[in-house]
């Protein structure tokens, strides 16, 4: 899975970068790739390794875009091999050789982990939040508007994710999916990813469209279970790809969100592991897609 950016800028000797799981691109030198000019944001853009092989560029909200293969990244762009990023006067040429050789190294948390082969099995708490009338407002924003406007949004979820020690597992169109590993028995993983939620939802709420009056919307579907996380090896537990029934519910639970017209569900297996003291309503059972028996809802009273 070697992967590395060849950076160009006018009048400057070509250099490489080699980009790992994660890789950040800005103006200041804390970034994986510092470009230098005032026509670079200082978090410009992201680039993270999904499924151990692809990679995907996301703009975090930046004034003058990030562009591929000359057309503005507006949701989370995958990256070919010989791909040309644009950010200002810098071209990055992405550079990417497949390898089926492992790394020995393990991370710690998927060590500790029941494994099978390359996969960990381990118990998380899931949350999946996506963006409400996303379509419509494609439709009347133009390109540049909604670029800032979802790039900024995936900016300020991530942070909210990862300051709480939580694992953005992926951007999926305007959804993002992020995970809690649970490390003890004390359910403390769902009281975080619940407490991430609210912070999702204030956050939201302090926002309108650009250059409407129409509120920014999201919805979030809460989960705990089992999943497989991939990846054991070249790709770190913060960048594993978790899959399972458990993903499918979580993503599922969307849909019984919208029909109770709700901006936050949370399932009985959530709240089951959930600490006591929140005030909860219990919406009863539903039957998802591709269950055998009803999934009981439970809501969060004046979240």
């Amino acid at each position: 899975m070697p992967a590395k950016f060849r950076v160009y800028h006018p009048g400057k000797a070509p250099f490489e970068q080699i980009v790992s799981n994660t890789a950040t691109i800005g103006r200041t030198p804390d970034n994986t790739v510092a470009l230098p000019g005032n026509h670079v944001s200082r978090q410009h853009a992201i680039v993270r390794c999904h499924n151990g092989f692809q990679y995907q560029i996301m703009d975090l909200g930046s004034r003058n875009g990030t562009y591929v293969n000359d057309q503005r990244v507006v949701m989370p762009v995958t990256l070919e091999s010989g791909a040309r990023v644009r950010i200002a006067n810098f071209e990055l040429i992405f550079e990417q050789t497949l390898d089926e050789e492992p790394n020995a190294a393990v991370d710690a948390t998927l060590a500790a982990a029941s494994t099978d082969g390359q996969h960990a099995f381990l118990s998380v708490a899931i949350l999946v939040c996506d963006i409400r009338g996303f379509s419509a407002m494609a439709e009347k924003l133009d390109e540049r508007q909604l670029a800032l406007a979802v790039g900024n949004w995936f900016r300020d979820v991530g942070n909210a994710v990862q300051s709480a020690s939580g694992i953005i597992d992926k951007y999926i169109g305007d959804a993002v999916l992020a995970y809690w590993p649970a490390r003890d028995q004390q359910g403390t993983e769902c009281a975080t990813c619940l407490d991430v939620a609210e912070t999702i939802l204030q956050l939201a709420a302090t926002r309108t469209w650009p250059e409407t009056d129409e509120r920014f919307r999201v919805g979030i579907a809460l989960h705990f279970g089992r999943v497989t996380s991939s990846n054991i090896g070249q790709v770190a537990v913060r960048d594993a790809t978790i899959i399972g029934d458990a993903v499918n519910t979580a993503f599922r639970l969307e849909g019984v969100m919208k029909d109770l017209n709700q901006d936050l569900v949370m399932s009985q297996d959530f709240v089951t592991v959930l600490p006591p003291g929140r005030d909860l309503i219990d919406f009863g059972a539903f039957q998802l897609k591709g269950k055998s028996q009803g999934v009981r809802v439970h809501g969060l009273r004046n979240p």
